[in-house]
């Protein structure tokens, strides 16, 4: 059980060529602690509370979801680290909607997983 304002820190490194793919709560922050990174977000299909976009963010800049987003973020030139806080404890009018999105991940694993039989070769 998550309390009110309760959150996740990660640390991510990421290097050039890389590409980090989130689903991040609504009020969850990303900070850039090295080189310069490219953020872009697309909104989750089930949450259309803010459009796509891009932006640059520079070491010790931190940007924080205004929605329920999927984003995206690249090393700009060097190597770079970032840190994810996640919000735990997400708007009760976005619970069923993120809801709805963990089990759509979970099928999606699922499906994935059955067609990785051991011995068995790939069409």
């Amino acid at each position: 059980m998550h309390t009110e304002g309760a959150s996740s820190t990660q640390l991510h490194p990421l290097t050039p060529g890389h590409l980090l793919t989130l689903a991040l709560p609504e009020g969850s922050t990303v900070i850039c602690l090295g080189e310069a990174l490219l953020l872009s977000t697309t909104p989750l299909s089930t949450l259309d509370a803010c459009s796509g976009y891009s932006l640059r963010l520079h070491s010790g800049q931190s940007w924080r979801a205004p929605a329920a987003l999927w984003v995206q973020l690249q090393c700009v030139e060097q190597r770079s680290r970032v840190q994810v806080q996640m919000n735990l404890s997400a708007p009760k009018e976005n619970r069923p909607a993120l809801a709805r999105l963990g089990r759509l991940v979970l099928s999606c694993l699922r499906q994935l997983s059955s067609s990785f039989k051991p011995g068995r070769r790939a069409a």
